[in-house]
């Protein structure tokens, strides 16, 4: 039987463009979620961004780091009941994390003690079930992104965290 041909068009809530992508029906067939493998089928993708448009930090199934910056988002924006019918933090569809000096230097505290208060108990596209190993493979460039993000408020730059789950 032959598939049927769709096109798919996502926009960033962030502005910065729109991606278009055809996808046949048949192709669902092979598509899978292997948690073993943090396969890119779905899941906890996160990014911090630069006004300047100078660099852009992404991970994938980070699950502590989102933990942490979920924590953050939480006490921007108090009063704001995060998209979506999960209870696991901010998404895509919500305000962006802006930030600051101050949670730069509790960032840098968690990503030294291996974001030990900041444990994943539930996200299972978040790839919580293998939080420890991404808490070590994402060590050198979680510092780099948080000595990046310094320099970059440091000269007058806005920084922000978001994330797509």
């Amino acid at each position: 039987m032959k598939g049927y041909e769709y096109t798919i068009q996502a926009t960033t809530n962030n502005g910065l463009g729109s991606a278009n992508a055809n996808m046949r029906s048949d192709s669902f067939k092979t598509t899978h979620f292997n948690p073993l493998t943090k396969e890119k089928d779905m899941g906890l993708d996160q990014y911090m961004l630069s006004s300047s448009g100078e660099k852009e930090y992404d991970w994938r199934k980070h699950a502590r780091l989102q933990v942490f910056m979920a924590r953050k988002w939480r006490e921007k924006y108090p009063d704001k009941e995060p998209e979506g019918s999960f209870d696991l933090g901010f998404n895509s569809g919500d305000e962006p994390l802006v930030l600051q000096k101050a949670d730069l230097d509790e960032w840098q505290e968690q990503i030294k003690n291996d974001y030990w208060d900041s444990f994943a108990s539930d996200g299972f596209f978040w790839g919580q079930q293998f939080q420890e190993e991404a808490v070590k493979e994402y060590k050198k460039q979680d510092q780099e992104a948080c000595d990046w993000a310094r320099t970059q408020l440091d000269k007058g730059h806005q920084i922000k965290y978001e994330c797509s789950w």
